[in-house]
């Protein structure tokens, strides 16, 4: 780097700041991520030029020279500062290797949707204003109470970040994701196998095939899996008959269904319930 490298030496306890100006060449004692809200700006990491446009987020630590140089203007880009400890422990949570890879040349930084990142703005914003009283000494929020609120942040979006890096994944076919998706609703798996496979353009024996080859089980046990999981949140949240269960499921036997569910907890469901009950 050039020699009018600087060091910026933030406290400790500093939360955020917003700027309009650039940044000349610096390293940071911090880690930071950094919103861009305003204007269009060159983004320099390591030597390496990023544009950065509003809705682009970018995290960048101790192991990164920076510089920020303006191409229109207003700018506006806002930070929330976290300690290297931190960083660590929020990167251990979703991998071994994270925290290495945030180290390294290849960093993070994606483009948000306009409602996720104005949702966070928004919530930076009321950080800021809930630091100003933290600093008064008010009695109303501490220090540390807002840094736990602040790393929340760090941690969804650096989830966001994992999800775009699996989802852009070449190798997991986008309609397999799709359907992994949808199935996320009791509405969509308690579809019969033949409807959800004719969403695919693909034979049912393809289909199977290549859920077995990504996840290990058939579109068929996917979907058992998954009905059974739910039939036990509504044994253990609502108060449901067996026979009721058995049906919002699309189950057409009780006793399959019954033979089915104790197949994967190891007790009937009215045993289920039962043993649920006794520990709430």
């Amino acid at each position: 780097m050039t020699s009018n490298l600087e060091k910026m030496i933030l406290n400790k306890n500093l939360l955020c700041r917003k700027y309009t100006t650039p940044n000349r060449p610096h390293s940071h004692n911090m880690w930071e991520l950094i919103f861009f809200e305003k204007g269009e700006t060159a983004n320099t990491v390591n030597d390496v030029e990023y544009p950065a446009n509003p809705g682009d987020v970018f995290l960048i630590g101790p192991p990164h020279t920076h510089a920020i140089t303006f191409r229109s203007t207003p700018h506006l880009h806002r930070d929330l500062y976290y300690t290297d400890e931190s960083v660590r422990d929020v990167a251990a949570m979703f991998s071994e290797d994270l925290y290495d890879k945030l180290c390294s040349d290849d960093i993070l930084h994606f483009h948000m949707s306009s409602n996720t990142f104005q949702t966070i703005i928004r919530q930076e914003e009321k950080l800021e204003s809930l630091a100003v009283l933290a600093s008064m000494d008010n009695g109303g929020i501490t220090n540390d109470e807002l840094k736990k609120i602040s790393i929340s942040v760090l941690h969804f979006v650096i989830g966001l970040s994992q999800i775009k890096t699996i989802s852009a994944t070449p190798s997991y076919p986008k309609w397999l994701l799709d359907i992994i998706q949808r199935l996320s609703s009791p509405e969509y798996f308690t579809k019969s196998v033949e409807d959800i496979v004719s969403e695919t353009y693909y034979s049912h024996a393809t289909v199977s095939n290549i859920f077995r080859e990504y996840l290990g089980v058939t579109l068929s046990e996917y979907l058992i899996n998954l009905r059974l999981e739910h039939a036990a949140e509504l044994l253990t949240n609502t108060p449901k008959s067996t026979l009721e269960i058995c049906s919002a499921v699309e189950y057409d036997s009780l006793s399959y269904f019954i033979k089915q569910f104790k197949k994967k907890f190891g007790v009937t469901p009215h045993k289920y319930r039962l043993n649920t009950e006794k520990h709430q």
